[in-house]
């Protein structure tokens, strides 16, 4: 097992808008976009929580490697399992907060038909193409962390299990570190598309004509 923390923080801006937001379409996208924006950083609040999970999960499993006794490894074992499924929970608080966040986007999509400018249009065309890849890639690395804390209560339930055979530890610890290095190469492309999120806001901002200062 390894620590893990997925990125999600936002470029903050600051967008002086001209009046007003009324029917402009470009106006009327920014609204959207910021409102996804605010819903997704909500995300922070999970992420130290996680990681201090996972860390008390290796520190368990060492702990339970270091003894021999099945009646000192046993209340370790549960309290590992119990923080997994602790984690299982908070990652279905994230996807509900993700999926919020992905809706409010959506309806941004509905005005970019209606900016007069191709270049506009384009710019937006590839903030919603980043952000789509952004949602494949969570969905995917969504399925695969839920998919290694199963993994993770596997191993945990091995190690109480007198006809657990080494070698078939061996072989589950193998099953977790693979899962989690999936994991990381889905995180890392999480993030990355973050940043092309980010970038690629700013040009479309610049496009519609908002003056854009970053902080």
């Amino acid at each position: 097992m390894k620590n893990l923390v997925i990125g999600i923080t936002f470029l903050s801006l600051l967008t002086i808008l001209s009046g007003c937001v009324g029917d402009d379409p470009a106006e009327l996208m920014y609204d959207q976009l910021e409102t996804s924006v605010q819903i997704e950083n909500e995300m922070k609040s999970l992420q130290e929580p996680l990681v201090e999970a996972e860390k008390k999960e290796v520190q368990l499993y060492n702990d339970m490697a270091s003894l021999s006794s099945l009646e000192e490894i046993e209340p370790l074992s549960q309290k590992a399992i119990e923080s997994a499924e602790t984690r299982r929970s908070m990652m279905e608080e994230e996807k509900k907060i993700i999926d919020n966040a992905f809706e409010a986007f959506q309806e941004a999509e509905q005005y970019l038909e209606e900016l007069e400018e191709d270049q506009a249009k384009e710019a937006g065309q590839t903030l919603i193409d980043i952000q789509n890849e952004r949602k494949s890639v969570y969905e995917e690395l969504y399925t695969q962390y839920v998919k290694s804390i199963d993994e993770d209560i596997k191993l945990f339930e091995m190690v109480v299990d007198e006809e657990s055979h080494n070698d078939e530890l061996e072989g589950q610890q193998e099953k977790v570190n693979e899962s989690y290095a999936r994991i990381t190469e889905l995180s890392d492309e999480f993030n990355v598309l973050l940043n092309d999120f980010n970038e690629a806001k700013i040009v479309f901002y610049e496009s519609v004509g908002f003056n854009v200062t970053t902080k």
